[in-house]
Protein backbone atom coordinates (compact mmCIF):
# COMPACT_ATOMS: atom_id res chain seq x y z
CA UNK A 1 0.00 0.00 0.00
CA UNK A 2 1.59 3.53 -1.11
CA UNK A 3 1.44 6.24 1.26
CA UNK A 4 -1.55 8.05 -0.70
CA UNK A 5 -3.23 4.85 -0.51
CA UNK A 6 -2.70 4.76 3.26
CA UNK A 7 -3.99 7.89 3.75
CA UNK A 8 -7.20 7.47 1.71
CA UNK A 9 -7.66 4.15 4.16
CA UNK A 10 -7.48 6.52 7.28
CA UNK A 11 -9.92 9.52 5.55
CA UNK A 12 -12.13 6.51 5.21
CA UNK A 13 -11.89 5.05 8.71
CA UNK A 14 -11.87 8.61 10.14
CA UNK A 15 -15.36 9.41 8.02
CA UNK A 16 -17.03 6.32 8.87
CA UNK A 17 -16.11 6.75 12.32
CA UNK A 18 -18.07 9.90 12.43
CA UNK A 19 -20.77 8.70 10.49
CA UNK A 20 -21.39 5.83 13.01
CA UNK A 21 -21.24 8.56 15.84
CA UNK A 22 -23.72 10.55 14.22
CA UNK A 23 -26.28 8.31 14.45
CA UNK A 24 -28.05 6.63 17.34
CA UNK A 25 -27.19 2.89 17.68
CA UNK A 26 -27.08 2.32 21.36
CA UNK A 27 -30.49 3.41 22.36
CA UNK A 28 -32.35 4.65 19.56
CA UNK A 29 -32.16 1.82 17.19
CA UNK A 30 -31.80 -0.88 19.49
CA UNK A 31 -33.04 -1.34 23.02
CA UNK A 32 -31.33 -4.62 23.97
CA UNK A 33 -28.24 -4.26 22.53
CA UNK A 34 -26.95 -3.51 25.91
CA UNK A 35 -25.56 -7.49 26.40
CA UNK A 36 -21.45 -8.10 27.31
CA UNK A 37 -21.18 -9.32 23.55
CA UNK A 38 -22.87 -7.00 22.22
CA UNK A 39 -20.45 -4.27 24.30
CA UNK A 40 -16.93 -6.53 23.38
CA UNK A 41 -17.79 -6.59 19.82
CA UNK A 42 -18.57 -2.88 19.68
CA UNK A 43 -14.96 -2.19 21.73
CA UNK A 44 -13.46 -4.88 19.21
CA UNK A 45 -14.45 -3.03 16.25
CA UNK A 46 -13.69 0.64 17.70
CA UNK A 47 -10.04 -0.32 18.46
CA UNK A 48 -9.50 -1.71 14.13
CA UNK A 49 -12.19 0.42 12.22
CA UNK A 50 -10.97 -1.20 9.21
CA UNK A 51 -11.04 -4.89 10.02
CA UNK A 52 -13.85 -6.55 8.04
CA UNK A 53 -13.99 -9.90 10.71
CA UNK A 54 -14.48 -7.40 13.13
CA UNK A 55 -17.31 -5.40 11.93
CA UNK A 56 -19.11 -8.90 10.78
CA UNK A 57 -18.85 -9.99 14.31
CA UNK A 58 -20.71 -6.97 15.60
CA UNK A 59 -23.61 -7.07 12.51
CA UNK A 60 -24.07 -11.22 14.21
CA UNK A 61 -24.37 -10.25 17.65
CA UNK A 62 -26.32 -7.43 16.53
CA UNK A 63 -28.74 -9.71 15.26
CA UNK A 64 -28.41 -12.19 18.03
CA UNK A 65 -30.04 -9.44 19.81
CA UNK A 66 -32.57 -8.64 17.28
CA UNK A 67 -31.06 -5.75 16.10
CA UNK A 68 -31.40 -5.86 12.33
CA UNK A 69 -31.21 -2.09 11.59
CA UNK A 70 -28.09 -1.28 13.66
CA UNK A 71 -26.23 -4.50 12.06
CA UNK A 72 -27.37 -2.76 8.48
CA UNK A 73 -25.75 0.63 9.56
CA UNK A 74 -22.54 -1.47 10.75
CA UNK A 75 -21.74 -3.25 7.79
CA UNK A 76 -23.08 0.33 5.20
CA UNK A 77 -20.72 2.24 7.57
CA UNK A 78 -17.49 -0.73 5.92
CA UNK A 79 -18.06 0.16 2.64
CA UNK A 80 -16.34 2.94 2.25
CA UNK A 81 -13.11 1.28 3.52
CA UNK A 82 -13.85 -1.86 1.63
CA UNK A 83 -15.64 -1.26 -1.95
CA UNK A 84 -14.60 -3.92 -3.47
CA UNK A 85 -15.06 -6.43 -0.62
CA UNK A 86 -17.59 -9.32 -2.34
CA UNK A 87 -17.69 -10.85 1.70
CA UNK A 88 -19.32 -7.25 2.26
CA UNK A 89 -21.67 -7.17 -0.28
CA UNK A 90 -23.15 -10.23 0.68
CA UNK A 91 -23.49 -9.86 4.24
CA UNK A 92 -25.19 -6.64 3.74
CA UNK A 93 -27.80 -8.14 1.58
CA UNK A 94 -28.05 -10.99 3.93
CA UNK A 95 -28.41 -8.47 7.05
CA UNK A 96 -30.65 -6.24 4.52
CA UNK A 97 -33.32 -8.73 4.19
CA UNK A 98 -33.68 -9.62 7.74
CA UNK A 99 -34.24 -6.34 8.74
CA UNK A 100 -36.91 -6.33 5.99
CA UNK A 101 -38.21 -9.47 7.50
CA UNK A 102 -38.46 -7.66 11.15
CA UNK A 103 -40.32 -5.03 9.58
CA UNK A 104 -42.66 -6.86 8.32
CA UNK A 105 -43.30 -9.59 10.80
CA UNK A 106 -42.92 -6.09 13.38
CA UNK A 107 -46.23 -4.71 10.77
CA UNK A 108 -47.94 -8.33 10.89
CA UNK A 109 -47.88 -7.84 14.80
CA UNK A 110 -48.97 -4.45 14.81
CA UNK A 111 -52.06 -5.08 12.54
CA UNK A 112 -53.02 -7.78 14.70
CA UNK A 113 -52.53 -5.91 17.76
CA UNK A 114 -55.07 -3.53 16.03
CA UNK A 115 -57.56 -6.03 15.24
CA UNK A 116 -57.68 -7.41 18.43
CA UNK A 117 -58.09 -3.75 20.10
CA UNK A 118 -61.02 -3.16 17.50
CA UNK A 119 -63.19 -6.39 18.49
CA UNK A 120 -62.57 -6.25 22.09
CA UNK A 121 -63.67 -2.41 21.19
CA UNK A 122 -66.80 -3.49 20.08
CA UNK A 123 -67.71 -6.12 22.50
CA UNK A 124 -66.65 -3.61 25.48
CA UNK A 125 -69.18 -0.80 23.64
CA UNK A 126 -72.17 -3.18 22.10
CA UNK A 127 -72.28 -5.87 24.35
CA UNK A 128 -70.78 -4.03 27.63
CA UNK A 129 -68.05 -6.98 28.47
CA UNK A 130 -65.64 -5.59 31.06
CA UNK A 131 -63.57 -8.31 30.38
CA UNK A 132 -63.04 -7.27 26.66
CA UNK A 133 -62.75 -3.70 27.84
CA UNK A 134 -59.87 -4.92 30.21
CA UNK A 135 -58.28 -6.82 26.98
CA UNK A 136 -58.20 -3.77 25.06
CA UNK A 137 -56.81 -1.73 28.02
CA UNK A 138 -54.12 -4.20 28.09
CA UNK A 139 -53.09 -3.53 24.54
CA UNK A 140 -53.99 0.03 24.65
CA UNK A 141 -53.48 1.46 28.27
CA UNK A 142 -53.85 5.04 27.62
CA UNK A 143 -56.93 5.29 25.29
CA UNK A 144 -59.53 8.05 26.17
CA UNK A 145 -62.34 5.83 23.74
CA UNK A 146 -61.41 2.65 25.26
CA UNK A 147 -61.42 3.98 29.11
CA UNK A 148 -64.83 5.85 27.99
CA UNK A 149 -66.49 2.69 26.77
CA UNK A 150 -65.28 0.69 30.25
CA UNK A 151 -67.38 3.71 31.92
CA UNK A 152 -70.05 2.70 30.10
CA UNK A 153 -70.23 -0.65 30.46
CA UNK A 154 -69.68 0.22 34.41
CA UNK A 155 -72.08 2.31 34.68
CA UNK A 156 -74.56 -0.06 32.88
CA UNK A 157 -74.16 -2.77 35.57
CA UNK A 158 -74.04 -0.03 38.69
CA UNK A 159 -71.37 0.08 39.16
CA UNK A 160 -70.76 3.49 39.58
CA UNK A 161 -67.62 4.04 41.67
CA UNK A 162 -65.23 2.20 39.42
CA UNK A 163 -67.32 3.93 36.40
CA UNK A 164 -66.33 7.70 37.83
CA UNK A 165 -62.35 6.18 38.49
CA UNK A 166 -62.78 5.00 34.35
CA UNK A 167 -63.81 8.29 33.69
CA UNK A 168 -61.65 9.92 35.67
CA UNK A 169 -58.66 8.42 34.07
CA UNK A 170 -60.04 9.21 30.38
CA UNK A 171 -60.19 12.74 31.06
CA UNK A 172 -56.57 12.55 33.12
CA UNK A 173 -55.30 11.14 29.61
CA UNK A 174 -57.53 13.15 27.57
CA UNK A 175 -58.52 16.55 29.02
CA UNK A 176 -60.31 18.18 26.26
CA UNK A 177 -62.46 15.08 25.34
CA UNK A 178 -65.91 16.39 25.67
CA UNK A 179 -68.30 12.74 26.26
CA UNK A 180 -65.23 12.01 28.85
CA UNK A 181 -66.25 15.13 31.00
CA UNK A 182 -69.90 14.91 30.60
CA UNK A 183 -69.83 10.91 31.20
CA UNK A 184 -67.34 11.82 34.61
CA UNK A 185 -70.59 14.31 35.73
CA UNK A 186 -72.95 11.53 34.98
CA UNK A 187 -71.36 9.46 37.11
CA UNK A 188 -70.67 11.19 40.32
CA UNK A 189 -74.25 12.47 39.93
CA UNK A 190 -75.78 8.93 40.52
CA UNK A 191 -72.78 7.78 42.75
CA UNK A 192 -74.12 10.79 45.20
CA UNK A 193 -77.85 9.02 44.98
CA UNK A 194 -76.78 5.74 45.97
CA UNK A 195 -74.57 7.19 48.60
CA UNK A 196 -77.53 8.60 49.77
CA UNK A 197 -79.77 5.64 49.47
CA UNK A 198 -76.86 3.36 51.31
CA UNK A 199 -76.81 5.81 54.78
CA UNK A 200 -80.58 6.24 55.03
CA UNK A 201 -82.28 3.28 53.32
CA UNK A 202 -83.12 -0.20 54.81
CA UNK A 203 -82.63 -3.75 53.10
CA UNK A 204 -81.26 -5.08 50.03
CA UNK A 205 -81.71 -1.71 47.95
CA UNK A 206 -80.04 -0.15 50.47
CA UNK A 207 -76.69 -2.45 50.49
CA UNK A 208 -76.42 -2.53 46.66
CA UNK A 209 -76.82 1.12 47.04
CA UNK A 210 -73.88 1.51 49.03
CA UNK A 211 -71.29 -1.64 47.24
CA UNK A 212 -72.25 0.87 44.15
CA UNK A 213 -71.11 4.10 45.92
CA UNK A 214 -67.82 2.58 47.66
CA UNK A 215 -65.14 4.21 46.32
CA UNK A 216 -61.76 4.20 47.81
CA UNK A 217 -59.88 7.09 49.21
CA UNK A 218 -63.60 8.79 49.25
CA UNK A 219 -64.43 11.09 52.26
CA UNK A 220 -67.22 8.98 52.75
CA UNK A 221 -65.40 5.58 52.80
CA UNK A 222 -65.79 5.51 56.42
CA UNK A 223 -69.70 6.23 56.75
CA UNK A 224 -70.35 3.48 53.92
CA UNK A 225 -67.96 0.87 55.17
CA UNK A 226 -69.57 1.09 58.43
CA UNK A 227 -73.18 1.05 57.37
CA UNK A 228 -72.20 -2.07 55.23
CA UNK A 229 -71.04 -3.35 58.29
CA UNK A 230 -74.82 -2.85 59.92
CA UNK A 231 -76.85 -4.04 57.07
CA UNK A 232 -74.85 -7.27 56.61
CA UNK A 233 -75.33 -7.97 60.38
CA UNK A 234 -78.73 -7.54 59.98
CA UNK A 235 -79.02 -9.62 57.26
CA UNK A 236 -77.30 -12.20 59.50
CA UNK A 237 -74.07 -12.14 56.88
CA UNK A 238 -71.24 -12.10 59.66
CA UNK A 239 -68.23 -12.26 57.62
CA UNK A 240 -68.32 -10.01 55.03
CA UNK A 241 -70.07 -7.57 58.21
CA UNK A 242 -67.10 -8.23 60.31
CA UNK A 243 -65.03 -7.68 57.05
CA UNK A 244 -66.83 -3.72 56.38
CA UNK A 245 -66.22 -3.17 60.24
CA UNK A 246 -62.60 -4.14 60.13
CA UNK A 247 -62.48 -1.74 57.28
CA UNK A 248 -64.33 1.07 58.71
CA UNK A 249 -62.08 0.55 62.38
CA UNK A 250 -58.96 1.00 59.98
CA UNK A 251 -59.93 4.21 58.35
CA UNK A 252 -61.25 6.05 61.86
CA UNK A 253 -60.01 3.70 64.84
CA UNK A 254 -62.27 4.72 67.83
CA UNK A 255 -65.42 4.79 66.66
CA UNK A 256 -67.89 3.30 69.04
CA UNK A 257 -70.50 2.08 66.57
CA UNK A 258 -67.84 0.14 64.84
CA UNK A 259 -65.99 -1.33 68.01
CA UNK A 260 -69.76 -2.56 69.43
CA UNK A 261 -70.35 -4.01 66.18
CA UNK A 262 -66.74 -5.80 66.04
CA UNK A 263 -67.36 -7.07 69.37
CA UNK A 264 -70.52 -8.01 69.20
CA UNK A 265 -69.49 -10.70 65.83
CA UNK A 266 -66.40 -11.60 67.36
CA UNK A 267 -68.52 -12.63 70.38
CA UNK A 268 -70.37 -14.85 68.56
CA UNK A 269 -67.21 -16.84 66.96
CA UNK A 270 -66.56 -14.74 63.43
CA UNK A 271 -62.81 -14.41 62.71
CA UNK A 272 -60.38 -16.01 64.42
CA UNK A 273 -57.64 -14.93 62.22
CA UNK A 274 -54.51 -12.11 63.25
CA UNK A 275 -56.60 -9.45 61.83
CA UNK A 276 -59.50 -10.30 62.91
CA UNK A 277 -57.87 -10.59 66.32
CA UNK A 278 -56.24 -7.21 66.30
CA UNK A 279 -59.62 -5.63 65.67
CA UNK A 280 -61.42 -7.21 68.62
CA UNK A 281 -58.65 -5.89 71.14
CA UNK A 282 -58.77 -2.45 69.07
CA UNK A 283 -62.29 -2.00 69.46
CA UNK A 284 -62.10 -3.61 73.83
CA UNK A 285 -59.92 -0.67 73.79
CA UNK A 286 -62.15 1.65 71.94
CA UNK A 287 -64.82 0.68 74.53
CA UNK A 288 -62.46 1.05 77.33
CA UNK A 289 -61.96 -3.15 78.31
CA UNK A 290 -58.37 -3.30 78.27
CA UNK A 291 -58.37 -5.87 80.46
CA UNK A 292 -60.69 -8.09 77.87
CA UNK A 293 -58.74 -7.06 74.84
CA UNK A 294 -55.41 -8.50 76.27
CA UNK A 295 -55.92 -12.18 75.44
CA UNK A 296 -56.65 -11.61 71.96
CA UNK A 297 -54.20 -8.59 70.99
CA UNK A 298 -51.86 -11.52 72.66
CA UNK A 299 -52.77 -14.32 70.61
CA UNK A 300 -52.49 -12.02 67.54
CA UNK A 301 -49.02 -11.63 68.47
CA UNK A 302 -48.59 -15.24 68.52
CA UNK A 303 -49.94 -15.58 65.09
CA UNK A 304 -48.61 -12.73 63.73
CA UNK A 305 -45.25 -10.78 65.55
CA UNK A 306 -44.84 -8.56 62.78
CA UNK A 307 -48.19 -6.72 62.63
CA UNK A 308 -47.77 -2.69 62.80
CA UNK A 309 -49.08 -1.06 65.70
CA UNK A 310 -49.66 -4.62 67.23
CA UNK A 311 -47.29 -4.18 70.33
CA UNK A 312 -48.89 -0.39 71.05
CA UNK A 313 -51.94 -1.72 71.20
CA UNK A 314 -50.79 -4.21 73.67
CA UNK A 315 -49.13 -2.32 75.92
CA UNK A 316 -52.03 0.25 75.97
CA UNK A 317 -54.65 -2.67 77.02
CA UNK A 318 -51.83 -3.21 80.01
CA UNK A 319 -51.94 0.27 80.77
CA UNK A 320 -55.54 0.00 80.72
CA UNK A 321 -56.05 -3.09 82.27
CA UNK A 322 -53.92 -1.56 85.74
CA UNK A 323 -55.78 1.40 85.99
CA UNK A 324 -59.41 -0.71 85.81
CA UNK A 325 -58.17 -3.18 88.67
CA UNK A 326 -57.67 -0.08 90.41
CA UNK A 327 -54.39 0.72 93.04
CA UNK A 328 -53.28 -2.43 95.31
CA UNK A 329 -54.10 -2.57 98.91
CA UNK A 330 -51.16 -1.69 101.07
CA UNK A 331 -49.90 -4.69 103.69
CA UNK A 332 -50.25 -3.51 106.68
CA UNK A 333 -47.73 -2.23 109.02
CA UNK A 334 -45.92 -3.52 111.96
CA UNK A 335 -47.18 -0.91 114.22
CA UNK A 336 -51.08 -2.24 113.12
CA UNK A 337 -50.47 -5.36 113.53
CA UNK A 338 -49.13 -4.71 117.28
CA UNK A 339 -52.35 -2.47 118.12
CA UNK A 340 -54.88 -5.40 116.43
CA UNK A 341 -53.22 -7.97 118.82
CA UNK A 342 -53.52 -5.73 122.34
CA UNK A 343 -56.57 -7.03 123.80
CA UNK A 344 -59.14 -3.91 124.18
CA UNK A 345 -60.38 -3.94 128.13
CA UNK A 346 -63.67 -4.76 129.20
CA UNK A 347 -66.10 -2.28 130.13
CA UNK A 348 -67.29 -2.20 133.47
CA UNK A 349 -70.89 -3.27 133.99
CA UNK A 350 -73.55 -0.92 134.61
CA UNK A 351 -74.57 -0.24 137.78
CA UNK A 352 -78.25 -1.11 138.73
CA UNK A 353 -79.83 1.33 140.67
CA UNK A 354 -83.22 0.24 142.93
CA UNK A 355 -85.55 2.01 145.25
CA UNK A 356 -86.52 -1.29 146.30
CA UNK A 357 -85.78 -0.41 150.05
CA UNK A 358 -87.14 3.40 149.93
CA UNK A 359 -89.71 3.23 147.50
CA UNK A 360 -90.22 7.06 147.91
CA UNK A 361 -86.73 7.86 146.95
CA UNK A 362 -86.11 8.77 143.21
CA UNK A 363 -82.68 8.21 141.71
Amino acid sequence: MNKFAAIAVLLAAGTAQVMADERPHSSALCQGATNAQVTAARAALKDAPDSLSARFKLADVLVEANCYEEAVHTLEDGEAMHPRSNDLQAKLRTTRSLASEQVYFEGKEQAEQAARVSRNLLRCNRLGDLNACDEALKLKPDDAEILIAKGDALLKASKLAEAEQAYRRARQVSPENARAVNQLAVAQTQRQAAQAQCLKGTGDDALNACQSALLPGADEEFAIQSRMGSLYQQRNQSAPALAAFIAANTLKPGDRGVALGIVSLTDAGSGNDAVALVARGSALLTLNRGKEALPPLRQAQNLAPAMPDLRNLIARAQKMAGEQGGAPVPAASATTAVVAQTPVPAKPAARVYSNAAEPSRSY
